[in-house]
This record gives C-alpha cells, structure tokens and sequence, in this order.
C-alpha cells in the first residue's frame, strides 16, 4: 500500500541531504509512481527548501502549472486568478503534446473548488463530479482520486446534502486500496454526520474507525480530532455489557428502510483507553474560541473520575477564548478557583459587548 508523502520527508530530514537517485529509491519504496508533484507538495507545506528545489525541477509542463495552483492557495490567491491558472494549466492537460489524463481530473478538482470560493455552486458541483468519476478510472485510490472523493463529501456537507456526502464515504471501504489517512478521514466526517442526524451508534463505531487509524498512521492531529469525538459521541453510552468497538465495527450491516437505530454502546475499559491516549495526544494548548475537543475530554475526565489526568487544563483562564468551556470548567473547580474563572468569562462577555456595539 502506498504510504504517505510524509515518509519521505521524514528520511530527508533524518538523512538528507541526499542526491536525487536516492529520492527515486525512496519514492520507489513508498509505493509511488515517477511524478514528484506530491512530494513537492509536501515539501512546500513541510517547508523543506532544498528538497524543494531539487524536486521541483523534476516536474514536466503540466506539473508545473498544478504545482503553481499549489502555492497560490497557500498564498492566499483570489479565486478569480486561482480560476485564470486553473483554465490554463487545464489546456495544457488537454493538449496534444502534453496531455495527461490524471492531472486534467486533478484540474478538474481545482477548478470546482475555486468554483466554491466564488460562490459558484452548480458549476463546481459539475466539475467536483467530472473530475472524481476520471480519477476513478484513471488512478483508483490514487492520491487525488482520494482527495477528490473528500473534496466532494465536503462540498455535500457545505450545501446541505448529508446522505450525499454519507454516500460519497461509503465509496472508501476500509479494507480496499485507499490509504489509512484518506479511510481515517472519512470515517472521521461520517461519524459528525450520523451524530448529526441522531444515529450515535453508526457515529460511535466510525469514530472508534477513525481515531484507531489515525492513531496507527502517526496522523496525531487527526487522532486527536477522532478521539475527543468519540469521547463525546460516547460519553452518555458505557454500557460494561457491550461488544467490543472492533466486534460491533464487524458485525455492523446496513439499517433498513425504517429500522429504529440501535442504542450505542462503549465499554468503560475501551473508552477510559481512549481517554487516555486523548490526555497523551494533547498539546496542552486551550486557545480557540470553539474547543468542544477539550469540551469532551472535560467531560469524559469527571465521568471517569480522571479529573488529575486533565489537571493543565485549570491553570491559566487568561489563556481560554471559548466561554461554553470556561463555563463548564467553572463548575467542576474549588471554590476558591472560581472567582478567576469567572472574570475571565466576564471579561470576555464585556468585551464582546462592546465589539458589537461599535
């Protein structure tokens, strides 16, 4: 299975500097074909210079053009000139002499996406469908292929259309071709949805999917995303008597037209485990003005009685910017810690009030 780019720059930073044979090798090792556009990507993001320029000069006609669409989002390009690019990166996919069937779906992509940025919904919902029924035939479970299936659940979930975008993830079988990050992913949306539309025991199991492959993958970010999810889609269902998460996950099977969901179900074991690779995977920082990850993780400690294992989390309210969470911490300090917990939400509110009224 392929792995991800960040493999490679990983041993370019352990290693590197290395000559360009011994990328090939890398890259040869990691289950990519020749095209370096991925990897420069990733360099771009890692902000790896030198391995950068090396790559970068491997990229052909068309490459470039898609590399250059790259660096302008990170840029912060207006959509109407990502729009300009993309039209003429796009004709030279489609051109005789540098055509390239992959990257026109790719382009196809980018296009829709800036179709988004402008509003534009009907247009980039044509090009998002064109552009993942190419990269399917072209490059099944490919790197853009599982981009542009995300892409186009996102886009089903930004025009409120959430069996769409259900459907669009059940396109991503666990035990196929794609990539634990792009599985991980999916799961990681379906399970907002089901919670979204009241079927926690359908969230619950693609949380426990998601957070177990993100965490196997080394994707702590996205790890800790699906953790605190699953902490929170499961906080009101410990059941001792329920199977195992990788049973139910199993034995799972469609639901009928009809059928009642079925009561979620967590053992204590199973999620006091989560808690705790949650609590290890935290990187102790509470800004945010939207923080319902450390919401969960609050309330799975006083659930547990693990309040000692969060005990960072009370030292600086000056630190906090999500007022439901400081009212929630609030609750659960002494006595002699809530005054300063209160001014902090105080002085919040009053300034809140006084931005709204200029």
């Amino acid at each position: 299975m392929r792995r991800s780019t960040t493999a490679l720059i990983e041993r370019w930073t352990a290693k590197g500097p290395v000559s360009l044979e011994r990328l090939c090798e890398w890259r040869d090792e990691d289950g990519w074909g020749e095209s370096w556009l991925a990897h420069c990507e990733q360099a771009l993001a890692s902000q790896e210079e030198e391995l950068l320029r090396l790559l970068e000069a491997e990229l052909n006609l068309v490459e470039a053009a898609t590399f250059t669409i790259t660096k302008s989002r990170l840029e912060g390009v207006e959509a109407d000139e990502l729009l300009r690019q993309v039209e003429a990166a796009l004709s030279l996919a489609k051109n005789p002499d540098s055509r390239d069937l992959a990257l026109e779906g790719r382009l196809r992509m980018e296009r829709g996406l800036a179709h988004i940025e402008c509003g534009d919904m009907e247009s980039a919902r044509d090009d998002l469908t064109w552009a993942e029924t190419r990269l399917k035939s072209v490059s099944k479970a490919g790197r853009d292929h599982d981009i542009s299936l995300l892409n186009k659940a996102a886009f089903h979930v930004l025009v409120d259309e959430p069996l769409m975008a259900l459907q669009v993830y059940s396109d991503i079988p666990r035990d196929g071709e794609h990539i634990p990050e792009t599985i991980a992913f999916s799961r990681y949306g379906a399970a907002q949805l089901y919670a979204h539309l009241g079927q926690f025991d359908a969230a619950l199991r693609h949380a426990w999917v998601a957070f177990t492959l993100a965490d196997e993958s080394g994707l702590i970010d996205l790890a800790w995303a699906c953790g605190t999810t699953f902490l929170v889609i499961g906080a009101e269902s410990l059941d001792d008597s329920a199977q195992a998460m990788a049973i139910q996950v199993e034995e799972a099977t469609p639901r009928s037209a009809g059928e009642e969901n079925s009561e979620p179900g967590v053992t204590t074991a199973e999620y006091l485990s989560v808690f705790h690779r949650c609590v290890e995977l935290w990187d102790g920082e509470v800004d945010g003005n939207s923080r319902q990850d450390l919401m969960g993780l609050l309330s799975a400690a006083l659930m547990l009685g693990e309040m000692d294992e969060i005990s960072d989390l009370f030292i600086s309210p000056e630190a906090f910017e999500d007022p439901f969470l400081i009212a929630a911490i609030m609750q659960v300090v002494d006595e002699e810690e809530s005054p300063k917990w209160q001014h902090r939400l105080t002085s919040m509110m009053t300034l809140s009030t006084k931005e709204s009224g200029d």
